[in-house]
């Protein structure tokens, strides 16, 4: 079991390294922006390669409803008073999932829904 769990801290780094890339390709010159894309792209597909070898996975739930039962910790929880209408604005670390089992918990940064942001 060590192994899986190098592997899945492993991947949680090489998962914020590819969003730091992802974040710089959009601040370059456009005469780089595709080539800075196109590895962040093709190094997220290797990533997902080899996990999906061993049985995981790396999951980021930017946009997605929260529900208690996502493998994922909200930093910022205590700023809403219930858990109904919110939804994750960002991961900040994905989870890791090996044999549908979370292997790492994720990191979440939530928000209301439009639908619910007057509600605080």
């Amino acid at each position: 079991m060590d192994d899986v769990k190098t592997i899945a801290a492993l991947a949680t780094e090489f998962w914020k390294v590819l969003r730091t890339l992802e974040r710089a390709a959009e601040n370059v010159p456009d005469a780089s922006k595709a080539r800075l894309q196109a590895q962040a792209r093709y190094a997220a597909g290797r990533l997902d390669a080899i996990l999906s070898e061993r049985g995981m996975s790396v999951l980021g739930f930017d946009g997605r409803t929260f529900e208690v039962n996502l493998p994922v910790s909200a930093v910022n929880a205590d700023d809403f008073s219930d858990e109904e209408g919110l939804v994750i604005e960002r991961t900040l670390e994905p989870a890791v999932v090996a044999d549908m089992v979370p292997v790492v918990t994720g990191k979440v940064f939530l928000a209301r829904s439009e639908a619910n942001a007057s509600r605080d």
